[in-house]
Formats: structure tokens, sequence, C-alpha cells
């Protein structure tokens, strides 16, 4: 029983030790031996087997994958994530944006439409939304039909980032902080006391206070958009600041969010609570105009 070894027949799994020859030979022999008909050393019984062996344990390791995928899905919320405020990577300090948004200054130029209309295109598309709400449609000023201000008072949209389950703490007239600007104090305290419920909104030209800054939408976000629970349909309040910067001179606006629950942090590295938006707009009208009083001089 030579082929045999403690019971088992080993005839076809023994290997015997490479044939003698020449290099060449012994490199086709081992991809490919006629004599047991063996590819990469490897016969065809036991390249079966060894394709059995890979199918039921990649069949297994994508059940098992599926069953923890399934199970997962089923515990969480498609609506509600699991962490949230503190918990969640985010945090509890909402982030503050403005619309229309861009990559360093907004140069404007009001003799070329071209400098302003990306602008207009971008404020209509972000406003899709809103055609059907009540409330954007009761608002005055700083619409399409004006393009929006653009391009010598360009308005701009003060928007809260959403975070699930933010609640706002309001500043109401008994409790409003000393580095609260005058003129926005002063608007608060003539307010009732159910209209108080607002998230306030105050900009100041940090270059100087050549620039006129008007919010014909009113001082503050309204409280009943807060708290976000992922609603079907729900759409982040937005306020209008219509700004009238100085021709000819670079301008930053900043804009802050005042609630007792937002941190405010003056840090261009780290900043919260607040968005700044920088502008320059060209007035070329003077220049054009004495170019063409000049053409008709012989």
């Amino acid at each position: 029983m030579a082929g045999k070894s403690n019971g088992v027949d080993t005839s076809d799994w023994s290997r015997t030790p490479p044939t003698s020859g020449p290099l060449w030979e012994r490199v086709c022999k081992a991809i490919y031996n006629p004599e047991d008909k063996s590819f990469l050393g490897r016969t065809p019984k036991r390249w079966g087997i060894a394709l059995v062996f890979y199918l039921i344990f990649y069949a297994v390791l994508a059940a098992m994958f599926a069953a923890c995928m399934g199970v997962l899905l089923m515990l969480i919320d498609d609506k509600r994530p699991m962490y949230t405020l503190e918990s969640s990577l985010i945090g509890a300090n909402p982030g503050v944006a403005s619309r229309p948004a861009v990559d360093g200054s907004f140069l404007l130029d009001n003799t070329n439409t071209s400098s302003y209309d990306i602008y207009v295109d971008e404020l209509k598309y972000f406003f899709r939304d809103y055609a059907t709400e009540k409330w954007y449609l009761s608002r005055k000023g700083c619409k399409e039909e004006e393009s929006f201000g653009y391009p010598t008072s360009p308005c701009f949209f003060i928007k809260l980032n959403r975070i699930y389950g933010w609640k706002p703490q309001y500043y109401v007239a008994k409790s409003l902080p000393t580095d609260m600007p005058d003129h926005l104090s002063e608007y608060i305290s003539s307010l009732p006391d159910m209209e108080q419920q607002q998230i306030w909104i105050s900009c100041v030209d940090e270059v100087s206070n050549a620039t006129s800054i008007e919010y014909p939408w009113g001082r503050g976000l309204p409280g009943r958009f807060y708290p976000y629970q992922n609603e079907v349909g729900y759409i982040s309040p937005v306020l209008a600041i219509k700004v009238t910067p100085p021709a000819n001179t670079p301008t930053t606006i900043r804009c802050r969010i005042w609630a007792k629950n937002i941190i405010y942090n003056k840090s261009l590295k780290e900043p919260s609570g607040y968005t700044r938006i920088q502008l320059y707009v060209e007035d070329n009208t003077s220049l054009n105009s004495t170019n063409t009083d000049g053409a008709g001089i012989k």
C-alpha cells in the first residue's frame, strides 16, 4: 500500500522532486506540466477544490457583512442622527453663512453686468424653493425683480447652518449683553415681548463708517423655525442686509449672530458666531461720461 499513509490515499496529492533538465524546460513545466496536467503546480482537481473553498468562504463572508449592515440599518433612524449637539462631531454651535457665497471678495463693476450676473443667478437658484413660503413672499425689498440690489447696493442673505435639535436661547429686552450695538438694543426694546423671540443679527463695516447698511426684512431670524428636526420641506430662514459701500473702496462687512448659546469668536483661524463679506464696487460712470463728452470735441 505504497500510495496510502495512515489509511489515506495520497497518490494524487504527493509531490515528486522536479525533474532535471534545461532551465527553459523546467520553467515551462512549472507553468504547465503535461505529465500530470497541472497548471502552476495544481492539478484540475486541486484547482476545483480551491475554487469551491474560496467561493464558500467569500459567500459566508458576504452573508455576514450583509447581516451586519441590515441590523445596523434597522437600528439607525433615517431622520434623526445617532449623536446630536454636544455629542456629535459638529457640536452645538451653529455656523454662520451668507448668500451669495464667494471665495475672496465680491468685485462689482456698475458698468459691466457680467461682473455681477453670476451672483444674481446664484440667488435666483437659491430662492427657487422659497417661492411658496408666505414669510418670504411678505418681505419687501431685496427681491429678484430688482436684481437683489446689484451692483451698487447689493443684498446679502445671512443664515445659520442646520444643526439637528439645536434650539436658540434668545436675548430679550430684559437681558441684553453690554457689547450689543445700541441700535440693535433699541430695536429689540421697541418690540412687544412676543416678537423678541428671534435670533438677532447686527452688521458693521470693519474698515470705516462710510458704508450704509439696511435691514429691509427686519433684524432677526424668527424663532418658530427652530429647532430643526429634519422635517420634509423644511426651509432655512434667511435675513437680508442691503449694503451700499463707497465706490472704488475695499469694504469688509462683519455680520454677527446674537443668541445666548451661540459662541462668538472673532478669529480668522477659528471664526464662530459671525460671517464676513468683502466687496469692492468699481464705479466707472464718471469716466465713461467723460469719454463720451470728449468724443464730440475736435
